[in-house]
């Protein structure tokens, strides 16, 4: 503003000294005319001055506006950057060792050494929204475990969209070692499904109610826990009219309602007993016969923590009553559902029981660089409602009560760590090709890794 001041006074003193020079001859000249065009000049140089001033002004206007556009664009970018700062990456990579006592490759070369899975996850939070997301890589096929966007709507109440874990049975998993147990591999606990979930945490009850749309994003047998299989694939036959491979039943688990109570004696102790109840049914609809027919679970289970001991045991009633294309057209009885995970289909009894029993041990150590040492016990067993065969697409010989036992134990060493598992099933739905001829088979497991 001083340096357009000077322009407009240095204008000024320009057009009076003019006049100074030119005032003999001005003299000769009408005095009204001299004071109007004196008077004109004024005008002029006021203008100027008003103009100057308003471009100062415009300026000024300009720049203001361009910081505050600079201010929320730095506000953005810091709100950008704390949402980053408040994610937690997290990740895994783990390779196994497998020797089946039923293989015959396993028992030549003492086990196999493979690949195991490659993890990567996210977990974060932004003001009162939260988001979780873990994917997996095993070897020749990959999946999302889970994927959901939540809001904390208060310090009791949660809400998340998308595929999230059924409330249902023991949480989280549902067993306490690596392998799992018959619940898990049949679909019922540690599963994720597709739809939104309500959480609400009061003392010591916790309520979980939820409604999915959809078993899981897809129907393909590409995921993490076990859930009915909608393919629509038919059963094949050779010119003299023996099976030649097997269809699918077709079925999906679509609108299903799971709901969960909890209540935990002893909360915020060391020693905790958590007892609680859990159900889920809904449409069970077939790609094939294009028909609805229905599922149902229930549960009742405990879980205890006291001290450095851990135990869980839990009981699940079921019923698939699905509407199945023709024996003929599948290939599998009636008297089975067909599920699938990790990459393969398998049969279990489409009605009947499931129990479960664990118990764990973890042990702080200071042994070089091992830290912690952990035991566990996790068994199972089926008892089917009617006929049952986990092989022959269910029309095999009637099966004994499936039976698992994985015992073992985990040594840690800060992001390290290393499972050592003893898989002991009979006639275990056929997870994995172990042989379902009503004997005992074992299955000798190493898996290690990196946590980072």
């Amino acid at each position: 503003m001083a340096q357009l001041s000077f322009k407009a006074a240095g204008l000024a003193m320009g057009v009076t000294g003019t006049l100074a020079f030119a005032a003999p001859a001005l003299a000769q000249q009408d005095t009204e005319a001299m004071q109007r065009q004196l008077d004109a000049l004024r005008a002029q140089v006021e203008r100027m001055e008003q103009q100057l001033e308003a471009q100062q002004s415009t300026t000024t206007a300009d720049s203001s506006q361009a910081s505050s556009q600079t201010r929320d664009l730095a506000e953005e970018n810091r709100s950008l950057i704390d949402s980053i700062q408040n994610s937690q990456f997290s990740g895994t990579l783990q390779l196994k060792g497998v020797y089946n006592d039923w293989n015959t490759a396993d028992k030549d070369t003492a086990g196999d050494m493979d690949f195991g899975k490659f993890v990567l996850g996210v977990d974060g939070q932004h003001g009162n929204f939260l988001y979780s997301f873990e994917y997996r890589f095993y070897d020749g096929y990959q999946f999302l475990k889970k994927g959901w966007m939540g809001y904390q709507a208060s310090d009791n109440d949660t809400v998340k969209v998308g595929l999230v874990q059924t409330p249902f049975g023991n949480m989280d998993y549902g067993y306490l070692g690596w392998y799992g147990n018959l619940p898990y591999l049949a679909g019922f606990n540690d599963n994720q499904n597709a739809g939104i979930k309500w959480d609400h945490t009061q003392g010591a009850w916790n309520t979980s109610l939820a409604f999915f749309k959809s078993d899981q994003l897809g129907d393909s047998n590409e995921h993490y826990g076990a859930n009915a299989i909608g393919g629509t694939t038919d059963a094949t036959y050779e010119d003299n009219g023996d099976l030649d491979t097997r269809g699918n039943q077709g079925n999906t688990e679509e609108n299903q309602v799971a709901a969960r109570v909890a209540y935990t004696f002893g909360q915020g102790t060391d020693y905790t007993t958590e007892i609680n109840f859990s159900a889920k049914g809904g449409q069970l609809y077939n790609n094939q016969t294009n028909d609805s027919g229905s599922n149902w679970q229930a549960a009742v289970g405990l879980n205890g923590s006291y001290g450095s001991w851990l135990t869980q045991l839990q009981a699940t009633a079921y019923e698939y009553d699905a509407e199945n294309p023709d024996i003929e057209e599948s290939g599998i009885s009636d008297d089975v559902i067909q599920i699938g995970a990790f990459g393969f289909n398998y049969l279990i009894p489409a009605e009947g029981q499931m129990y479960s029993a664990s118990v764990g041990y973890s042990m702080n150590v200071d042994w070089g660089d091992i830290d912690n040492v952990y035991f566990y016990n996790d068994f199972s067993y089926v008892s089917p409602n009617g006929d049952y065969s986990p092989n022959k697409g269910g029309f095999g010989e009637n099966a004994d009560d499936p039976m698992l036992n994985d015992l073992g134990m985990k040594v840690t060493a800060g992001p390290y760590y290393a499972w050592f598992s003893v898989v002991s099933n009979k006639n275990a739905l056929g997870y994995f090709g172990s042989p379902d001829d009503d004997g005992w088979h074992t299955s000798l497991q190493t898996n290690f890794g990196l946590n980072f």
